[in-house]
């Protein structure tokens, strides 16, 4: 009798810590999960308790990027928020080719990681890069003392140390007119400085072959990486109807051309006055904030409510007037480079409306690099001009980097998106 009531006693103790012992699976589990859609886990992965799944590492890869499906969209201010640490990250670095395109930076190299995830209509990208600086003194207007002239800096350097133009990130995709056989290939390098020969130079030597279409994501710091509008300009890469005999546009772009677009987007800020009292023609800003410094664009509230003047006049001197005033440069401030009165290139009407404004985007500089997030419908309205994301499908990409350069860049081709 004693002996079964030992038995039974041990029965019991046994069968508690049987029960409450940690079993093998429950190492995976964290308890009190009490916001499951943050880590964007699969609700039928949790536990009766309530206990949720933590995330699994998802890896790594150098030449694949996979989306992951989630229901619940990351929050996109450029900020990394919990949901991108279940995506796998695409790793690798865009290093400047040695082409006469890119002196001055040739070899320069950046490395960067992108993330990926998806719902049933959007998707979306985590763009992380180092670049030392955030570099927005794109073209800025100064005054040349020397020939009492305004001008506007170098779009390309002429030295190692004349580098002076917004921070740019690139994604080229196929479309539906693709060449897959071709693309698949080379991706990116498939078409871009291609060609040396007149009436093109390799400096902007962007086409198809006639009848294809690229999709060109385009974000610029300046003219769309503003507050203000927050998008990539989404463009593509054509192809020129006659080599032999191109437009005066397809000279000047070769090949590349933006989306269509009903309203927003950026201006030149520039105009041709007359130097007062000759008949000498000269280009000078349209608009200046007078009293402002380190600025580098204009906005669309600024010019309407005066505190951006319209330029209306310039003398031999290069002294500017508005309707209320005039702007000196012998002042002082407009140095070429260095001054911080200098005007920005451009003026912002906003975002653009439109299949040029597909993709929305979020940056932030960290001090040491880049943080981009952006996202675009899977299927837009522009089927023509636009990569339509097909779940069942895989699509081959290339990407661009650049560190200040307005055309200069770090170039990873031949990746892969998979969902």
């Amino acid at each position: 009798m004693k002996i079964t009531k030992l038995v039974a006693i041990l029965t019991v103790i046994t069968l508690v810590l049987i029960a409450t012992a940690p079993v093998g699976c429950k190492k995976d589990k964290v308890r009190g999960c009490t916001d499951p859609a943050s880590l964007n886990f699969n609700p039928e992965a949790e536990e009766d308790d309530g206990s949720c799944v933590y995330p699994t590492d998802p890896g790594t890869s150098t030449t694949e990027l996979k989306s992951l499906s989630v229901t619940t969209a990351p929050v996109m201010n450029g900020t990394i928020d919990a949901s991108w640490a279940n995506c796998q990250k695409l790793t690798g670095t865009g290093v400047v080719p040695n082409i006469n395109d890119f002196v001055w930076f040739t070899g320069e190299n950046y490395s960067f990681t992108l993330r990926s995830m998806h719902d049933a209509t959007d998707i979306y990208f985590l763009a992380e890069w180092n670049d030392p600086s955030d570099s927005k003194s794109r073209e800025g207007w100064y005054f040349d003392a020397g020939d009492n002239l305004w001008k506007q800096q170098n779009k390309f350097p002429i030295s190692a140390t004349d580098k002076w133009y917004e921070d740019k990130f690139a994604m080229m995709w196929p479309t539906a007119s693709t060449d897959m056989t071709t693309w698949n290939a080379s991706t990116c390098f498939s078409t871009c400085h291609a060609v040396n020969s007149p009436p093109y130079s390799t400096f902007n030597k962007h086409y198809m072959p006639t009848g294809e279409v690229n999709d060109f994501w385009h974000w610029k710091r300046v003219r769309t990486g503003n507050p203000f509008s927050n998008q990539f300009d989404d463009q593509k890469v054509i192809g020129i109807t006659d080599l032999a005999n191109p437009t005066l546009t397809e000279v000047k772009d070769g090949g590349r051309a933006s989306d269509t677009k009903t309203e927003g987007g950026y201006m030149d800020n520039i105009q041709t006055l007359t130097i007062t009292g000759t008949s000498t023609s000269v280009e000078v800003p349209k608009y200046i904030i007078p009293s402002a410094t380190d600025y580098y664009w204009i906005t669309a509230d600024e010019i309407a409510n005066g505190t951006a003047v319209l330029i209306t006049a310039v003398d031999a001197n290069g002294v500017l007037a508005y309707s209320t005033g005039t702007i000196d440069p012998a002042l002082g401030g407009f140095e070429m480079n260095t001054g911080l009165k200098r005007a920005p290139s451009i003026y912002t009407n906003g975002p653009f409306v439109g299949s040029r404004g597909d993709i929305t985007a979020y940056s932030n500089h960290t001090g040491t690099g880049w943080v981009l997030e952006f996202k675009r419908s899977l299927i837009t309205s522009d089927i023509i001009n636009d990569v339509q994301f097909d779940l069942t499908k895989e699509y081959m990409f290339g990407l661009g980097i650049f560190e200040n350069a307005a055309i200069a860049h770090g170039i990873k081709p031949n990746l892969k998106l998979k969902f």
